[in-house]
């Protein structure tokens, strides 16, 4: 995908967290680097090594390497930086641009056994009546891919705050304790689909089998994830609203109701 300024990213409310990008990508207030991540053949990869690798990745026909290109730049180096996982809106380019987040690099990663969920209230800041922001909860079975970004200290707290809306702490860091995170490299791996989706009346799981892993494995114990406290996610009559599965505007208009949550620390086990 060729380079293209931020600004310019599609963003609507009714489409909101989507679209994303195609591939890893850095970005400065003016332009998209896209970036080419080389396969790296190992089952688990330390932090140590995660930095080392994304260090050396070059952008999309060019022998800049992100290092280089952080260093020219004036920006923090990857060593400074803490690995985020962007489930939401945090990883789509207009939004960062909006927050004058520039210098992150992000990079796709795969989640089995979580999942990409809608909370269960309504952000009317800007339009109305509003967006749903993305958490996460567990799925037996689960897999899908989202965004890992390295951010540094300001632009974590940047992130959090306009989550919080510059006041309270419904949005806080966490470290999450269950499933497992990996990079991937295959960009047109699929979530299971509804029909895929067993229930007991009690839990949900997924029966048909998940794809095998096309990248090392990571520790959650090296990422960080800002997940919504103050209740949790979307309760659907004992279900969970998987984004994979209902995008906002239809989550909004054919299946929310106000008052009701599941809470957020039985729906994941956090270290």
């Amino acid at each position: 995908m060729s380079s293209t300024s931020p600004r310019a990213w599609p963003w609507t409310a009714s489409s909101s967290p989507e679209p994303y990008f195609e591939s890893a990508w850095i970005q400065s207030l003016e332009e998209i680097h896209p970036i080419t991540l080389q396969p790296i053949e190992k089952e688990s990869l330390t932090l140590e090594e995660l930095i080392s690798w994304l260090a050396i990745q070059q952008f999309d026909g060019e022998q800049t390497t992100i290092e280089e290109w952080l260093d020219c730049n004036n920006f923090s180096s990857l060593t400074e930086r803490t690995p985020f996982l962007l489930q939401g809106e945090l990883a789509n380019p207009y939004r960062l641009a909006d927050l004058r987040i520039s210098g992150m690099p992000i990079i796709p990663v795969r989640m089995d056994g979580i999942a990409r969920v809608w909370t269960d209230v309504i952000d009317g800041r800007e339009v109305s009546p509003g967006i749903h922001h993305v958490t996460l909860a567990r799925t037996k079975g689960w897999w899908e891919t989202t965004w890992l970004g390295f951010a540094d200290k300001k632009q974590a707290l940047t992130m959090t705050e306009w989550l919080n809306d510059g006041r309270g702490t419904n949005w806080r860091w966490s470290t999450v304790g269950e499933g497992s995170l990996s990079l991937t490299f295959d960009f047109l791996i699929q979530p299971p689909n509804l029909g895929d989706m067993e229930w007991d009346g009690e839990i949900e799981s997924v029966s048909a089998s998940p794809p095998p892993l096309s990248g090392p494995k990571l520790s959650w114990s090296d990422v960080k994830v800002i997940l919504f406290t103050r209740q949790g996610c979307y309760d659907n009559r004992g279900k969970l609203a998987r984004c994979a599965h209902i995008k906002q505007r239809q989550f909004h208009d054919d299946m929310f109701r106000r008052g009701s949550a599941k809470v957020w620390n039985n729906i994941l086990d956090l270290v």
